[in-house]
């Protein structure tokens, strides 16, 4: 299962603040700039409750190209386009009915094509219906969520919790390894520790454990005193 958490950076910053917004009604399958060829990254996905799908798309033309062909599309279907710059690349949007369309192009391309990442996110749906539900993983105590996850491939679910909690990484890790040993999980495999680099002392636990049809891989690492920790769960079909 790919982790997409860089992938969909944008995604989750914009499902939590587009949430809701809309009444369900449309498919969400415009294709606002015809790719000269695509890549699904995560056809099915959940990010942070929403429904997501992520396509990877390279297109014929310069940044400047892509850019206006985006807004003139959206400018005839009558939801206009919407811009923002920063230091790595030009974020357009568009929302249509219940659809967010989300368009990353990375600033530095090479030669007359350019590559981007378009997201397409499904606004004021119902509570969304994870395949891995929150009771099947315990997360660990203390804990704070700060992005979730899931998504769905052929035969198998993924769903990944990035987490921040209080207290030493090696101390976190081993009350989660012993939580799950309560709970009947078992160790399938363990990571050997690592360290930054030029330290010498490790700086993270990373671990894996099994139960029935779900497995966990989890790592934890320090980060000014605190605890930041992946935790991603996978489940066969």
């Amino acid at each position: 299962m790919k982790c997409v958490h860089q992938l969909v950076g944008g995604v989750i910053a914009a499902s939590v603040l587009f949430a809701g917004a809309a009444v369900a009604g449309t498919a969400c399958d415009k294709t606002p700039v015809a790719p000269q060829s695509a890549e699904a990254i995560g056809r099915d996905m959940i990010v942070n409750g929403v429904p997501t799908s992520v396509v990877g798309m390279q297109f014929d033309g310069t940044v400047d190209d892509v850019s206006k062909a985006f807004r003139a599309f959206w400018t005839a279907e009558n939801a206009p386009a919407k811009g923002r710059s920063s230091a790595s690349g030009l974020m357009l949007s568009a929302v249509d009915g219940n659809c967010l369309y989300l368009l990353n192009l990375p600033l530095q391309q090479e030669g007359a094509r350019t590559r981007g990442l378009m997201s397409v996110i499904r606004l004021g749906t119902d509570e969304a219906n994870h395949k891995i539900p929150d009771s099947a993983i315990p997360l660990p105590e203390e804990s704070k969520v700060l992005s979730d996850v899931e998504s769905r491939d052929r035969g198998q679910t993924g769903r990944t919790w990035l987490l921040d909690m209080p207290g030493e990484s090696r101390w976190n890790a081993q009350r989660y390894r012993n939580r799950l040993a309560l709970l009947g999980w078992v160790n399938v495999g363990r990571e050997p520790d690592y360290q930054s680099v030029g330290t010498r002392a490790p700086q993270g636990k990373a671990f894996a454990m099994q139960r029935g049809k779900d497995s966990v891989d989890a790592s934890f690492s320090d980060r000014g005193g605190r605890t930041v920790a992946v935790i991603n769960a996978t489940r066969n079909r």
